[in-house]
């Protein structure tokens, strides 16, 4: 790639990076909707700006993304909305930017392919438009980073005391950043030199090992109760939980595999993690593949501290997956973030031993940029059009039955939704009068509705589809025989 640093000063690789990934952010956001867990944190800020961090909690448990985005609205008098999307375009650009500064003070001949890498890899860069609290957890890791690398040509007590401080604001976006305090430790006792070693390892470790006997002692003593969001971290280390779903596939398997169900629950979750990393590098894992298992290790001899780190959130995700047999894509992001200063060497050494493919490298890289955030599909906007219906033409009542989040955000309803439910139960509670009108939710990938909502007895009062033939449904209760609406019902509200 060429060296713009030579023909423009003001052109640094850390700088090029910051503009391009506000510029990415800013076209990622132009004509996009407000994903589920953005409509979560809106909703929980503006609990906290009506009742304050107790109103917060009870929305949400791990509410402080959604506290600095009230108290920057406040500050600023943008929309909660706008200020999370700010926060987190500004995070985005702080932690790509990081990274390569972190790159370039290790190995500055690679900084700008590892910009190229860190802006283009899709696990990192697809999820620009939605608003979500990992963005604010990457931008603090890697300033923990950057802030440890210049501590350790000058390890002092307040500068590891700095590292602490930026990982626990880590911590208030996603909690399981606590894992990198270990990798840290690792980090150092074998990069140290001997004779300061144990100096530096309680420098780093010593508070927050303090922090984590205190958590555990809590814990234990019954202090933190089974729905704080720390004791939900702790309780994915019981056996009980997988062992009931070991049973559970064991019931579902051939009798020669029963015995096994354990041990196939196990190494079928883990593989997940693989298959998930690879799906998000995606033609980045190429590099990967040509730097080989050489020069891959002298690249993390290159670059010790990424691969602790990298090693921890495998640790971190592994234990998530044996958990809940389930990983979102966004949930490797920092294994991600890690990886993209190894990818961006792979990125170069394919260029120097191939120099003609450089320009079709830095143009593939900058059209997957594109990619990444320009969608082709139609927008999901049927349930911005169901919410303002239901905005003008319903009230929000506990006799609301309602599925979708989504249509109740545009709505400007705080109820919350329910789980989806097709059953007989649920046709009974509708024949009893509970509900005066339904609201549900069908995606494509469910089995068809219109027969349920037959049999249900149910009058569909809207329909709001997608060109995907997703779909928010409005009903009331049928009428009863002589014609009456059934007792308890509304009115069917006009259209």
């Amino acid at each position: 790639m060429p060296d713009l640093s030579r023909h423009y000063r003001h052109l640094t690789p850390a700088r090029v990076t910051f503009a391009a990934s506000l510029m990415l952010s800013l076209i990622a956001h132009l004509g996009g909707m407000l994903n589920r867990d953005g409509m979560l944190y809106v909703t929980t800020a503006r609990a906290f700006l009506d009742g304050g961090f107790v109103a917060a909690k009870a929305m949400f448990s791990w509410p402080f993304l959604s506290i600095l985005m009230a108290l920057v609205s406040q500050a600023t008098g943008l929309g909660l909305e706008n200020a999370g999307h700010l926060l987190n375009t500004l995070f985005m650009a702080g932690a790509c930017t990081l990274l390569v500064k972190n790159v370039e003070r290790l190995q500055p001949e690679t900084a700008w392919w590892a910009a190229l890498a860190v802006l283009a890899i899709p696990g990192l860069n697809e999820y620009r438009h939605e608003l979500i609290r990992e963005f604010g957890c990457w931008f603090f890791i890697m300033l923990a980073l950057w802030q440890a690398l210049r501590w350790n040509g000058r390890p002092t007590w307040v500068g590891a005391l700095l590292i602490q401080v930026v990982l626990a604001m880590a911590m208030l976006f996603r909690p399981e950043a606590a894992a990198l305090f270990p990798a840290l430790l690792l980090w150092q006792l074998f990069e140290a030199p001997r004779h300061e070693r144990l100096r530096r390892l309680l420098q780093l470790g010593a508070l927050p090992l303090a922090g984590a006997v205190a958590v555990l002692a809590l814990y234990f003593s019954g202090h933190l109760d089974g729905g704080h969001r720390l004791a939900g971290e702790i309780q994915r280390f019981k056996a009980q939980g997988f062992d009931a779903k070991a049973q559970a596939l064991a019931a579902a398997l051939i009798d020669y595999a029963k015995g096994d169900a354990g041990t196939i629950l196990f190494f079928g979750s883990l593989a997940i993690v693989p298959i998930k990393i690879v799906a998000r590098l995606g033609i980045f894992v190429l590099p990967l593949v040509f730097l080989g298992t050489s020069h891959l290790r002298l690249a993390f001899y290159r670059h010790p501290l990424f691969a602790w780190c990298t090693a921890f959130q495998l640790m971190v995700v592994s234990v998530f997956v044996i958990d809940q047999q389930f990983l979102a894509g966004r949930y490797v992001g920092p294994i991600l973030l890690f990886m993209a200063p190894f990818v961006g060497i792979g990125l170069r050494e394919l260029a120097v031993r191939y120099p003609r493919w450089r320009l079709a490298l830095v143009g593939a890289a900058l059209l997957i940029m594109l990619a990444n955030i320009i969608s082709l599909s139609p927008g999901k906007t049927h349930f911005v059009t169901a919410g303002k219906w239901l905005a003008e033409n319903a009230t929000e009542s506990s006799r609301v039955y309602l599925e979708s989040g989504r249509a109740a955000y545009y709505a400007g309803w705080s109820l919350k939704p329910t789980q989806k439910d097709r059953s007989d139960e649920l046709i009974q509670r509708i024949r009893q009068g509970d509900y005066e009108l339904l609201v549900f939710e069908v995606s494509r990938k469910d089995a068809p509705i219109d027969a349920w909502l037959e049999r249900s007895g149910v009058r569909v009062l809207q329909r709001f589809e997608h060109t995907r033939k997703d779909a928010v449904i409005v009903a009331i209760p049928g009428e009863t025989a002589d014609g009456r609406h059934a007792p308890g019902k509304a009115t069917p509200p006009a259209n």
